[in-house]
């Protein structure tokens, strides 16, 4: 469903959750080059420099340091933790895959929250491990990576706290994530007569009410068509994600835009010219994603509180661990159609023209592309 580009953390274990938390990683991808010299260097014994520059060993010197991800989704109701441990890289070959065993705990591994409303412990979690989903092959190890899974749908505007407990050292990691109000979608919505107008030079734009508690937001629209080659008829898709949008609690209404000119720039890129193609748009897909303030501080350095170090500005909410705990949500407005002007415009522009798609009157291709 998605290309390569937009889940390069596919290729990294400590992010295998089911497809709808993916999405929301490409909100990261500029720390990739972060976690292969940060990893290697906190294994090392580098020092942790909080906001007031007070000097923190996190372990001693060739000590693994834990990394732990945990995204809470309101709308599920299976909800997952990634364990696993830093590494050293082979000063000899940098480029060679780390030993798989290098990267899990041997140790026994206790995960468990708790949830707490109005300042007290209402509840206690326990997450039990289960199964990773099957991950692509790429520079980190694929096999026996740590998941652990329970089954409960968090609360809107309650305080999780997290706890891994390794009961062989003593060794506990903490963090805390408030799950922040849902966002309501005002513009695009499925209106009978509404159409999402996506022309060349023509800017459509997204409107929503981001919810309590600020956070980070991205859209993302999914555009399905039929494709038949050959007498083969296919359903395919066409991903346009929007970069990320701050919100920081304040305001009722926040806007983001999608250019006709990005819409024709991304279909020339991802839908291949085959011959005697014959493509027809189906609808289209708004998903509005909204991730918890940590992972708002996470891709914002501005917002930050804490650094990781004064060079390498990376920030974590957990203690005794690197990595995150925070949130993530969606909303999806289906069904959606795209107006008369922009289905003509991609079957005949001069980007779109030689890919097959049919006008609103089945029209063939554009006939100078024909020739």
């Amino acid at each position: 469903m998605f290309d390569n580009s937009s889940l390069f953390f596919r290729k990294f274990p400590t992010f295998d959750y089911p497809p709808q938390y993916l999405i929301f990683f490409i909100l990261m991808k500029k720390i990739r080059l972060f976690w292969f010299v940060h990893l290697a260097l906190v294994t090392s014994g580098v020092l942790l420099l909080n906001s007031c520059a007070n000097d923190v060993m996190v372990n001693a010197p060739g000590d693994p340091v834990a990394v732990v991800y945990g995204l809470l989704n309101p709308d599920h109701t299976e909800q997952y933790i990634r364990v696993g441990r830093s590494f050293l890289t082979d000063p000899q070959d940098p480029g060679k895959p780390p030993v798989t065993d290098s990267t899990i705990w041997n140790l026994p591994v206790t995960v468990y929250m708790e949830e707490w409303v109005g300042g007290l412990p209402v509840k206690t979690i326990s997450f039990e491990p289960t199964i990773a989903p099957a991950k692509d092959t790429g520079y980190f190890p694929s096999d026996n990576l740590r998941l652990f899974k329970a089954e409960f749908k968090p609360t809107r505007l309650s305080t999780y706290r997290l706890y891994v407990h390794f009961p062989d050292d003593d060794r506990i990691i903490t963090g805390a994530t408030r799950i922040p109000g849902r966002p309501v979608v005002y513009d695009p919505l499925e209106i009978p007569g509404r159409k999402i107008n996506l022309q060349d030079g023509v800017q459509f734009t997204t409107r929503w009410a981001p919810g309590a508690d600020r956070g980070v937001f991205q859209g993302f629209f999914t555009v399905n068509y039929l494709e038949t080659v050959n007498e083969a008829t296919s359903y395919q898709q066409i991903h346009l994600r929007m970069d990320p949008v701050l919100g920081l609690g304040l305001e009722s209404e926040m806007s983001d835009y999608l250019s006709g000119n990005r819409f024709l720039d991304e279909v020339a890129a991802q839908v291949r010219v085959l011959e005697g193609a014959e493509r027809s748009v189906i609808n289209v897909q708004y998903l509005l994603f909204k991730g918890g303030e940590e992972l708002a501080l996470m891709v914002s350095p501005d917002l930050q509180q804490t650094t990781i170090s004064s060079s390498l500005n990376q920030y974590t909410n957990l203690v005794n661990a690197i990595g995150l705990f925070s949130s993530i949500q969606q909303v999806a407005v289906n069904n959606l159609e795209l107006s008369n002007t922009t289905l003509n415009e991609l079957a005949h522009s001069e980007l779109t023209g030689n890919l097959g798609f049919r006008d609103i009157h089945g029209g063939e291709l554009n006939p100078k592309h024909d020739e």
